[in-house]
């Protein structure tokens, strides 16, 4: 409910507030373009797997508990860097977790960029393995 969301954006202006980032990804406006643009642009990569001191919460955390958040933004930071998704909370619980309770599209965006990832990473294999046999076989008849 409305309600509800604005007594917790209210309890993140309070709780949250060494933890920039954090509050960010639970805003019920957050776009892609916060995300991006204004966040990783200006910090690194790195900056995702920061962890709250209350929480152990990193910020695909937040994001993933966030109803309003965008898949796309959800997306964006976990290719930023994709530890963080397997990251677990002082409740042991990853952003996965928090993304099926209150984020199934943000559930769905992660799924896809890790079988993304990893379909690319075969991809990848598969082409080096190409062409260390090409070079090899290339070698023999040289030789």
């Amino acid at each position: 409910t409305d309600e509800s969301n604005h007594r917790v954006n209210e309890w993140l202006i309070h709780h949250m507030d060494e933890s920039p980032f954090h509050k960010l990804c639970y805003d019920t406006s957050v776009t892609t373009r916060h995300i991006n643009e204004d966040y990783l642009t200006e910090h690194d990569n790195d900056s995702a797997l920061q962890t709250d001191a209350t929480y152990g919460m990193t910020p695909l955390h937040m994001l993933a508990m966030n109803p309003h958040a965008p898949a796309d933004s959800i997306s964006t930071l976990l290719n930023s860097n994709q530890e963080a998704v397997f990251s677990l909370d002082n409740e042991e619980k990853t952003p996965l977790d928090y993304a099926r309770d209150y984020n199934v599209g943000g559930l769905v965006g992660m799924i896809t960029g890790l079988c993304n990832q990893r379909n690319s990473s075969a991809h990848d294999q598969r082409e080096t393995i190409i062409e260390e046999t090409v070079s090899t076989s290339k070698r023999r008849k040289i030789g």
